[in-house]
């Protein structure tokens, strides 16, 4: 088997299935009318990879921002802690999901159903961008709040996608599956796999899956894993990892792979395709296809 067939089979079985995001809207409907009862809500917007079509079948996590007023997120003169919001939203949905496991991320509440995760971020309209996007506060992770833009983001993300014509999607959905390929999975956000791609153009060009892999992976070793700065001047600093701790694993993950990479590369231009297809496999952890 060509490395490039392999590619291409394994990006057919991430795909998600059609019952996935069936299962992943009804989730979602039931959500918002949920909180609806609770807050003027005005708006339940789609993000992260399901919003942009990088999310891939079985593990990938449905984001959802729930904007409310700023008069529901107000306390007093200013606006409440973020830590508030969460527990108050997790207390409504908690209310409503009672048999389903309902817990408290970083920006987020999440919901463990069992045919998909549900992230529900609790947020407020927060202005616009220079790109007449709409910002939002969501929350920090230390009881503060801080800023985001998903449609600009998005747009910017998209537009990296089109000048690959359609490789920076296949590039972060394999990523995304490298990621959960372990045993515990790479701790490394969807997001900032995406706009690292975006950012650094490593798509473009006449690429194969196989060398924009192997470019991301030695980029991610270069940086060690450490945060970007959003290129839009929006969200401040990326993170790889969502707390210190996941970051040493990561960039072991990383450095390792990135290092079996390298070695199927070298194979495949000394035409031996099944010893890179054999790297690959390492690197996928034996999900890579054999035929």
């Amino acid at each position: 088997m060509k490395v490039s067939d392999g590619f291409k089979s394994l990006l057919g079985r991430i795909a998600p299935r059609q019952t996935e995001i069936d299962a992943a809207e009804r989730h979602i409907a039931i959500i918002r009318k949920r909180l609806a009862e609770a807050y003027t809500l005005k708006g339940f917007v789609r993000a992260g990879s399901y919003s942009r079509g990088t999310f891939i079948r079985g593990s990938s996590d449905v984001d959802l921002f729930a904007v409310v007023t700023r008069d529901d997120a107000r306390w007093g003169r200013g606006y409440m802690k973020s830590e508030t919001m969460l527990n108050n939203f997790r207390q409504e949905i908690s209310a409503r999901f009672r048999s389903t496991d309902v817990a408290r991320d970083v920006h987020a509440i999440v919901v463990r159903f069992a045919d998909c995760q549900v992230d529900v971020v609790p947020t407020f309209f927060a202005g616009m961008t220079s790109a007449n996007y709409p910002m939002y506060a969501i929350p920090d992770g230390r009881g503060d709040w801080m800023t985001t833009s998903p449609a600009h983001h998005n747009a910017y993300i998209r537009q990296a996608d089109e000048a690959s014509r359609g490789k920076l999607r296949g590039t972060a959905q394999l990523l995304k599956f490298w990621r959960e390929c372990r045993q515990s999975p790479v701790p490394i956000s969807s997001f900032h796999i995406e706009m690292v791609l975006a950012g650094e153009g490593t798509c473009r060009g006449i690429k194969s899956y196989a060398e924009c892999l192997t470019e991301v992976l030695q980029g991610l070793a270069q940086r060690e894993c450490r945060g970007l700065q959003d290129p839009l001047r929006i969200s401040g600093l990326v993170p790889a990892v969502k707390s210190s701790g996941g970051r040493e694993p990561a960039l072991d993950s990383v450095k390792y792979s990135r290092d079996h990479a390298k070695l199927a590369l070298q194979a495949e231009s000394h035409g031996d395709s099944r010893e890179a297809c054999r790297q690959w496999d390492i690197v996928f952890r034996g999900h890579f296809p054999k035929s």
